[in-house]
């Protein structure tokens, strides 16, 4: 517990204040030792920091001969060397309670695909913390009800969700069948994998597919095959995921849109109730609606999630998605006095 010595001695003396700075330097340790790697930004947003304290204090860890390495450029970030170990005090009540909280979530109707390998884990959690989690109140099972909403159908998800992952973390190029829904047509492609993410009751798989030259997005539960290839790729450091997906209104990427959509009453509450995209701005007009602003990547989510609203939901710009929706709105009302004339 060098550490901990070492703050003592050089910081604690001063005050109860320097308590809260021993207790972020753990907590950075504990992150890094067990993330292979993190930026600046990304510890500051898990700490609820700024970046400046976050760099404060991993000069405060490394003068305590923790041997925390940095590597620059827009993908880098800060880790431990593979030989340092650091024994991470136990969960307190609120870390122990948020993990359990985790489980229930994730656990919920066997939604997610690495149920049972999450309640192993939890389980030797539970075993390692021994007596110290006694006094942690128990939720009970009926007080806590979650839905994750509409979920994909596939025998073999869990697999093809471990193989990526494991992909991902050895730097590994993967070779898969995939069905495309749109083309309606299988096809064999090498995608060097960059990261997973779970949107809207489906997995997505984000990275560079060497049959198109460019980064796409693919669904999990169209991936029919799949193996590890030995060929390794090098994460590009111009690349960010989190900037890839900030304007994607649900995950299907496009050109950028400047979008602006009336919403009436009462679908104009409901709007506001939520944030859809990180630019949006919502201006509440006099008779109850609301224009609904944003930038998006690509046309065809945003297109849906109109529709879904019915006559609720005017567009007003781009003209692209109003001429879109409108064409759609032809073609069903032809659908539907089709059937109709069938029936009589």
């Amino acid at each position: 517990m060098e550490f901990v010595e070492y703050i003592f001695c050089k910081h604690l003396k001063k005050g109860v204040r320097n308590v809260s700075k021993l207790s972020q330097c753990l907590k950075i340790i504990a992150l890094l030792q067990t993330r292979q790697m993190l930026s600046t930004k990304e510890i500051a947003e898990i700490l609820d920091i700024t970046p400046r304290n976050v760099k404060a204090y991993i000069e405060y860890i490394k003068k305590a001969g923790i041997p925390v390495q940095g590597m620059p450029g827009r993908a880098g970030g800060y880790y431990l060397a593979d030989e340092y170990y650091f024994e991470v005090p136990r969960l307190d009540q609120g870390e122990y309670s948020a993990l359990m909280l985790a489980e229930k979530l994730l656990n919920f109707k066997s939604e997610f695909p690495l149920a049972n390998e999450l309640q192993t884990a939890i389980a030797k959690i539970r075993c390692a913390l021994g007596d110290t989690i006694a006094g942690v109140f128990p939720i009970p099972t009926d007080e806590l009800m979650l839905s994750l909403g509409k979920v994909d159908l596939k025998d073999n998800l869990n697999k093809v969700l471990t193989t990526i992952y494991m992909a991902i973390k050895q730097r590994k190029r993967i070779r898969v069948l995939y069905y495309t829904a749109s083309r309606d047509e299988k096809k064999r492609r090498e995608i060097d994998p960059y990261a997973v993410v779970y949107r809207e009751g489906s997995w997505y798989l984000i990275g560079y597919c060497h049959l198109r030259g460019q980064v796409r997005t693919f669904k999990l539960v169209r991936i029919e095959a799949i193996e590890v290839l030995d060929s390794t790729f090098v994460y590009p450091s111009d690349f960010s995921v989190k900037e890839y997906m900030s304007n994607i209104f649900s995950v299907i990427e496009g050109d950028e849109y400047h979008v602006e959509i009336r919403f009436f009453h009462p679908a104009s509450v409901w709007i506001k109730e939520k944030k859809w995209l990180p630019n949006q701005r919502i201006e509440a007009l006099e008779d109850g609606s609301v224009i609904f602003k944003a930038r998006v990547k690509g046309l065809i989510d945003i297109k849906r999630w109109v529709l879904s609203f019915g006559k609720l939901a005017v567009v007003q710009k781009p003209e692209e998605l109003v001429e879109s929706i409108m064409n759609e709105i032809e073609v069903m009302k032809d659908l539907y006095a089709g059937s109709h004339d069938k029936e009589e």
